[in-house]
């Protein structure tokens, strides 16, 4: 079986190089894509070092990324991963051997996080739950027959959550497995870390606050969980961030807080809050953690205030 990796990219200059190395190790030769989302760093040059294509897709979105090096891509199996991703020996082969029962058309594996702390190493235990439960594989580590893949819908257009829903529909064509051993080692980033702690804690505050009548937490609950649950049906592509929204509209409900009951106050306003709380972890705390990463590679140094306090979050954050 001949097999290609498809590896979407962006501003990736200080991982990718280890990536690309781990996976030319491999134990078997495969067809190597990079797609690159307009990478403003040495990305594009470095992956040129190792892969066979490399595609420079600036306005794609990351389910048309993975698209596109699905449907280039000329090997029977397609392998998917992340930039950030380092595979051990043996990944490949172990990931893809069960195509070899043809009716076999989807393969996920686990993860092993790269930054080791409690929360990193509880978002691979719960990401192993739920691929080997529910069958939900996630796109840094799957597999699948091309033919099966041109058969379904391809990657939905999706802010997120297209690895899911292209595994969730190849049942339609065969069985999928998860093959635990079939691990890589990954950076966790911090948004990702708390996605299954917050949603199980926002659940916990739902219920309490309709045991004990607080409305200002079922609130709050409700409109994490509500917000998590959006990014998986609604794709944005405005550069306005949802935070920056809900915050304003939270301060609305205080101004006219007297022309509410109280009742419907509190939950408004717990659940402007819990939509607050999610998009500044989800979105804007990524953003500052992405920003942080490409002024470490800045070759000038950085003396003033602002470039110390830079250079300190990022030991501290040991990115």
């Amino acid at each position: 079986m001949k097999v290609s990796v498809v590896i979407p990219a962006l501003n990736e200059e200080a991982d990718i190089g280890k990536c690309l190395e781990s996976i030319r190790r491999q134990d078997q030769e495969v067809e190597l894509i990079v797609i690159d989302n307009g990478s403003v760093d040495s990305t594009p040059e470095i992956a040129k070092e190792y892969c066979d294509r490399v595609f420079v897709k600036p306005e794609y979105s990351l389910a048309e990324m993975r698209d596109l090096g699905a449907r280039e891509a000329t090997g029977e199996i397609i392998v998917t991963t992340d930039a950030d991703c380092v595979a051990p020996l043996g990944w490949i082969s172990t990931l893809v051997r069960p195509f070899e029962d043809t009716e076999v058309v989807a393969v996920g594996g686990a993860f092993r996080p790269i930054n080791r702390n409690a929360l990193s190493r509880f978002y691979c235990w719960m990401s192993t739950l739920v691929q080997g439960f529910f069958g939900l594989f996630q796109g840094a580590n799957m597999a699948y027959r091309k033919d099966a893949y041109l058969k379904s819908l391809g990657y939905a257009d999706a802010k997120r959550a297209e690895d899911w829903n292209l595994s969730w529909n190849l049942r339609k064509y065969g069985k999928t497995k998860f093959i635990r051993r079939a691990y890589t080692f990954t950076e966790i980033p911090f948004n990702r870390q708390v996605e299954y702690p917050g949603v199980l804690v926002s659940g916990l505050l739902v219920l309490i606050g309709g045991v004990v009548g607080w409305m200002n937490l079922t609130g709050f609950g409700l409109g994490y969980i509500l917000s998590e649950a959006a990014t998986f049906v609604y794709r944005h592509r405005s550069n306005l961030r949802r935070s920056h929204i809900a915050l304003l509209l939270l301060s609305l409900v205080y101004v006219f807080k007297r022309s509410l009951p109280y009742a419907n106050f509190m939950f408004i306003a717990g659940g402007l809050a819990g939509v607050f709380v999610y998009h500044f972890i989800s979105e804007d705390i990524r953003f500052a953690i992405d920003d942080l990463k490409l002024y470490k590679l800045r070759k000038e140094p950085d003396n003033s205030l602002s470039g110390q306090l830079k250079q300190h979050l990022i030991r501290l954050m040991k990115l």
